[in-house]
């Protein structure tokens, strides 16, 4: 008997191919997670990195880590490819500095409710330079 359900791949880009801006967010959320996970203050080490969208970035992982339906998974900060998660994560984040309501709204569709993809929006668009007029 053959299945119907087909395995569905992912297929990361490598961190060198990612656009500078899509680095930099990606080290800040590795580094946010592990510096979470150790329960320490993420802000102080992210500044550097991410200027006046610190606090945003910080408020955007907050509100990602408790509304994604598992736990986050972030590679460490040298790892040379992207977790699912981390490319929905860079997606999302590309998205409102496009200002892509809709599209951001399908890419997190089948796993966040309403309330929660509108949550991560507002947070995400608050993290971009299109949310800090820039």
């Amino acid at each position: 008997m053959h299945s119907a359900l087909t395995v569905l791949s992912f297929t990361p880009p490598p961190v060198a191919a990612l656009a500078e801006e899509a680095r930099i967010q990606l080290k800040a959320a590795r580094m946010w997670v592990m510096l979470a996970r150790h329960h320490r203050n993420p802000k102080p080490v992210l500044a550097s990195l991410l200027g006046g969208t610190t606090a945003a970035f910080c408020t955007l992982m907050e509100a990602l880590v408790t509304a994604w339906p598992e736990a986050f998974t972030a590679y460490p900060p040298c790892a040379c490819a992207v977790s699912p998660d981390e490319a929905t994560l860079l997606d999302l984040l590309t998205q409102a500095s496009e200002g892509q309501r809709d599209e951001a709204d399908a890419l997190l569709k089948d796993m966040l409710p309403p309330s929660d993809r509108q949550r991560l929006w507002a947070a995400a668009i608050r993290a971009t330079p299109l949310g800090h007029g820039f």
